[in-house]
């Protein structure tokens, strides 16, 4: 059952017996998603897919974390798939510092891409510009598949689809909440220690299910899939005889 922004506030003020302003659990919110993010960050479900074209630089979306992979499409329908190399962005200016290169190649032949910032001033616009080279003068684009930053539940407002986290996985997120909750409170360590417990479980059984989900993914053998593992608990101080 998905969790909504309003259903978190209400089981956390109900737990903790607080009433907190939206401010501070805003902060609660956004501090646990990122901590939940941070472990699963890999996770197959959190990426997503652009494409950039053969003869010019692109900037990418404004959720874009971090690039997984570019490719060339070539042959009937696509069928053949090459990765590109990631290289400098100086490299590319002084290899290929043509604005464009002639060919009447039906693919021609790309090799490599490179990330450079942008200078927009917009806070909440992308700032990582991607690039290809060579640049040719055809028409086409390169699939660009990358790792994404999920919306945060704050941002929603209970009527649209709510974010992976909410949807799937509640209880680590609610468990995540309440331990950033306890530690603005100043709570008790026995308190913590249990909300601390049960966050370590609900995030173990997401590990599982992201760990299953890498070993059903096709992994070059070179770079087996590495399991994610949950810290444990923090214990509380021992009292001094």
């Amino acid at each position: 059952m998905a969790m909504t922004y309003t259903d978190l506030k209400e089981n956390v003020e109900e737990i903790t017996e607080m009433d907190f302003k939206v401010a501070q659990l805003d902060m609660f919110t956004r501090q646990a998603e990122q901590k939940i993010y941070g472990v699963i960050k890999d996770l197959p479900i959190l990426r997503k897919d652009t494409t950039i074209g053969f003869n010019r630089a692109a900037t990418l979306p404004a959720d874009c974390l971090y690039i997984h992979s570019v490719t060339q499409k070539s042959g009937t329908d696509g069928v053949n798939r090459k990765a590109l190399i990631q290289k400098d962005y100086d490299f590319l200016l002084e290899a290929y510092p043509l604005a464009s290169e002639t060919t009447d190649a039906v693919d021609p032949e790309l090799k490599y891409y490179a990330l450079n910032s942008s200078a927009t001033e917009d806070y909440y616009a992308s700032r990582m510009v991607i690039s290809v080279a060579p640049r040719w003068n055809a028409t086409g684009t390169c699939p660009i598949e990358y790792q994404y930053q999920p919306r945060s539940i704050v941002d929603t407002d209970g009527t649209e689809e709510q974010p992976w986290l909410g949807t799937n996985y509640d209880s680590a997120l609610l468990n995540a909440v309440l331990v950033e909750a306890a530690r603005f409170m100043k709570a008790e360590p026995d308190i913590l220690q249990l909300y601390d417990a049960q966050y370590a479980l609900a995030m173990q059984l997401l590990a599982d299910s992201v760990n299953r989900l890498g070993s059903d993914s096709y992994r070059p053998s070179s770079s087996p899939a590495q399991p994610l593992t949950v810290p444990a608990p923090a214990q509380p101080p021992q009292r001094q005889e």
